[in-house]
């Protein structure tokens, strides 16, 4: 079977369509399309795994940003956009509304769910001889759809549950939402009535490495039940819901396949590794590259430096020994703010005098990158191993999904929420990822109160996962908007040169007003949808 990736560089439907002498003129195109996919003669299924992979193509991609090549973490207290006054500002200055609102995939989803069913409507009519294969396929597609209902939740909440409707140019469309409860009950029964179907993670070959397997249905269902526990959807704090996030976690655990790569920077360069349940298959390229590499350097080597970390997230890394930067006997120096610090800082971020391009890095007043950060700080992390080279080259970028990691610190979380004191199983988990990022000592003390450990794993789950699509969603599932973005000055470090040494200041200030409100935890249904629907109800507040 060929690579996963390959497929989802083309325009699948485009190609088929030119090349079928059907009449364009007898049905209208969308039920053309669909004749020609799911061909009673075609034993091979070439034409419906296209079909299949296009849905594939629907699959969250971080990378490619919000707006403007914006990642969402620009709208939370860990980045902002290099250029103020951008779209995704609007998430911390409060300035978006049902008509204007950044990141609104709504269409984008429902197009997916709606591919997914024409694909499960239709599959039967293809006589596919591979044994297995036809209920391989569905199995995807049912988790491709579910996964969109996922994105859709977190954003919206409750929204209309389609189940199996297959539409045509005359069917009604006019849903009610359904409650947030009966959504993430439908994503967990989809989960766990696919997971024996999909290939199993421990026998996949290359050639089919990003297609959906048992453990990420089994991620998939571990995260809607993690975010269904957490204090935004689960106000009486009930602890069986925090029970069963964790026995999901750790039914990815128990399979015993998953691992943590060795080495934290070069896993988000590398296709496959066992740290990788799923991610977005691309081609090679230097796109992330140009967007969030410095600005002063030439020709392959120049970058756009869009991404710039707040001197917030820059503090939450604590130093080598695992103590914080504030913590007595860290050995932190606010005039050597970026020595003997944990190494995911330097994989995370770029800082003054950091190597890069065969060059230090120049964010001091006046240095050749200066200008291009609002904070004096530009995103390292996902960019490829170009620290001696002189220009950009192309490079594996897959947009993790999810990867063990997360997994792990899931794990930790649901353990310390759903008991009063947490079980040593909490303590290894984070432990295990602390000790990859070469944290030495690596261990916690143990007997930490309820609340200490909580506020460890929300700051690793920050470091850990930073710019992976996950703190803008932690921030609202732990219903701490209000302390988070009205209490956080978003704030860099101004460095001056003196010669040979350098001067840290940290009040460097970003134009960015934060402004939070409580009706943020959720977004607004767009005002097109709306109007569009008698029955649809708008959030509160919007």
């Amino acid at each position: 079977m060929q690579s996963i990736h390959k497929y989802l560089l083309l325009l699948a439907l485009t190609g088929i369509i030119a090349s079928c002498k059907k009449s364009i003129e007898d049905y209208p195109q969308e039920r053309w399309e669909e004749d020609v996919v799911f061909d009673p003669r075609d034993s091979v299924g070439n034409y419906a795994r296209q079909f299949l992979m296009n849905v594939y193509s629907y699959l969250p991609n971080h990378y490619a940003g919000v707006n403007d090549n914006a990642l969402i973490e620009a709208g939370t207290d860990d980045a902002v956009y290099r250029y103020p006054g951008s779209t995704i500002e609007s998430f911390v200055n409060g300035r978006w509304t049902s008509w204007n609102m950044p990141d609104n995939v709504w269409s984008k989803y429902y197009t997916a769910i709606r591919r997914a069913n024409t694909f499960l409507a239709k599959i039967d009519i293809v006589p596919l001889k591979t044994a297995g294969m036809k209920d391989q396929w569905k199995a995807e597609a049912r988790f491709l759809r579910a996964m969109s209902y996922f994105e859709l939740l977190k954003r919206w909440g409750g929204v209309p549950l389609l189940g199996d409707a297959f539409f045509d140019l005359t069917s009604n469309v006019d849903f009610a939402r359904n409650s947030y409860d009966e959504c993430v009950q439908y994503i967990v029964a989809e989960c766990d009535a696919i997971k024996d179907k999909l290939l199993k993670e421990n026998t996949i070959a290359d050639g089919d490495f990003g297609r959906i397997t048992r453990s990420a249905a089994l991620a998939l269902k571990a995260r809607t039940l993690l975010y269904a526990a957490s204090a935004l959807n689960n106000t009486s704090n009930n602890a069986t819901k925090w029970q069963a996030a964790a026995q999901a976690s750790k039914d990815i655990i128990d399979l015993g396949y998953h691992a943590l790569n060795s080495n934290f920077t070069t896993l988000f360069t590398t296709r496959r590794s066992t740290e990788v349940i799923l991610g977005f298959q691309a081609g090679t390229n230097n796109t992330l590259e140009t967007n969030h590499g410095p600005i002063g350097y030439s020709g392959t080597g120049a970058g756009s430096g869009l991404m710039n970390p707040t001197q917030s997230l820059v503090d939450a890394f604590p130093m080598k020994n695992g103590k914080a930067i504030t913590e007595s006997g860290s050995g932190y120096s606010d005039q050597n703010p970026y020595a003997n610090r944990d190494p995911r800082l330097a994989a995370t971020i770029l800082y003054n005098t950091a190597t890069w391009l065969n060059r230090p890095v120049e964010l001091y007043t006046g240095g050749r990158d200066y200008d291009g950060s609002q904070t004096g700080y530009y995103m390292r992390k996902f960019l490829g191993a170009f620290t001696t080279s002189t220009g950009y080259s192309a490079t594996n970028h897959n947009a993790m999904i999810f990867r063990y990691a997360e997994v792990l610190l899931n794990y930790a979380e649901a353990l310390n929420e759903a008991n009063a004191t947490a079980p040593e199983e909490a303590y290894k988990a984070i432990e295990s990822v602390r000790q990859r990022a070469g944290l030495t000592p690596f261990a916690i003390a143990r007997g930490m109160s309820q609340a200490d450990l909580r506020k460890l794993i929300r700051n690793e789950r920050r470091i850990e996962l930073a710019f992976e699509d996950h703190r803008f969603w932690d921030i609202r599932r732990w219903n701490i908007g209000a302390e988070t973005i009205n209490k956080t000055v978003l704030s860099g470090v101004a460095v001056t040169k003196n010669g040979s040494t350098y001067t840290y200041a940290y009040n460097r200030p970003v134009l960015t007003t934060a402004a939070w409100d409580d009706k943020m935890y959720r977004y607004p249904i767009p005002v097109a949808e709306i109007e569009k629907s008698k029955l649809l109800i708008q959030n509160k507040g919007w």
